[in-house]
């Protein structure tokens, strides 16, 4: 670890870019906060409506996943005003991209919740996937683990402020696991609510619309985290390396906003179907999964020959 009483060029260089990119990252960090806080004043009136269902796993997540990711936006905010780059800043990197992994694992867990929900919770589908979860999990915890201890060792305090030298020659593929793992949970979830679509004889029906729903917002959910997941690999790619806990802001705020909408548009979706009574007699929406889109069409018939069970 270097001291002040033998600064080399490098570090003074090092320090020079934390400095001068510093005011970005709090401008961007900002713009980060009020962005999800004005998100979270849109969406209230839905949460409120949240608040009077049923307590489930996946409701639990989704405050969880709302309220954490507030205050993890809020604290980076506040650290980003830090007037230097102290010690407790210097492994800034690290922190971010643990914090928002955290924020993003949870996300996951709600996509694997639906996406069981959606299989009839077969474990041809839940052991598969559920054990990649844990290998891609468990793989960036690792390489968050290489990077704190990296970062750790090129410390450098010049004049009370720190600054870090270099950074890890892989770093820019921290999130390169994740986007794996979302594509798979769309292909998985896309090809299942697009069968049981075009399995109901009746593309009008409260079932069919509701499946339509769920693709939908599954594809838009994945291509807009992967953009985010895509530019955070770019910008540590070919960016400067101070840059690289813009990436994890973003991925700290755009996956839980996008997580956030995706249930309560499949739960306002549910209910505007039962309140339309649009549903044929055998059709049914469990209201204690209606956030995992658990459907249910018993005893239909299609041609006169097969039953349909879509849940």
């Amino acid at each position: 670890m270097s001291t002040t009483t033998a600064i080399t060029p490098e570090e003074i260089q090092a320090l020079e870019s934390d400095l001068l990119t510093a005011p970005n990252i709090r401008y961007i960090s900002i713009a980060a906060l009020t962005f999800f806080t004005w998100d979270l004043i849109l969406t209230f009136p839905h949460e409120l409506r949240l608040w009077n269902a049923k307590w489930t796993l996946a409701k639990v997540l989704f405050f969880v996943n709302r309220y954490f990711a507030l205050g993890t936006v809020i604290l980076i905010t506040f650290l980003t005003f830090d007037a230097t780059p102290t010690w407790a800043m210097c492994s800034a990197n690290t922190v971010f991209a643990v914090i928002a992994l955290l924020l993003v694992a949870n996300i996951e867990i709600i996509l694997q919740l639906r996406l069981y929900a959606l299989y009839a919770y077969n474990k041809r589908i839940v052991l598969p996937v559920s054990a990649l979860f844990v290998a891609v999990f468990s793989g960036m915890m690792v390489m968050a683990v290489i990077i704190y201890q990296y970062e750790n060792n090129h410390k450098a305090q010049i004049f009370g402020a720190c600054a870090i030298l270099g950074s890890v020659d892989w770093l820019y593929l921290f999130w390169v696991p994740m986007m794996g793992l979302d594509f798979v949970l769309v292909l998985l979830a896309g090809y299942k609510s697009l069968q049981h679509y075009f399995q109901v004889p009746d593309k009008t029906w409260s079932g069919a619309r509701l499946m339509r729903v769920f693709a939908r917002d599954s594809i838009i959910y994945f291509l807009c985290n992967f953009l985010v997941y895509l530019f955070s690999t770019l910008l540590g790619k070919f960016g400067p390396d101070e840059y690289y806990q813009l990436g994890a802001i973003t991925v700290t705020v755009v996956p839980p906003v996008s997580a956030n909408r995706l249930l309560i548009n499949m739960y306002d979706s549910a209910h505007a179907e039962q309140e339309r009574g649009a549903a044929p007699p055998k059709f049914k929406v469990q209201h204690e999964d209606i956030e995992l889109a658990t459907i249910s069409m018993e005893d239909t018939m299609i041609d006169g020959r097969e039953k349909v069970s879509c849940v």
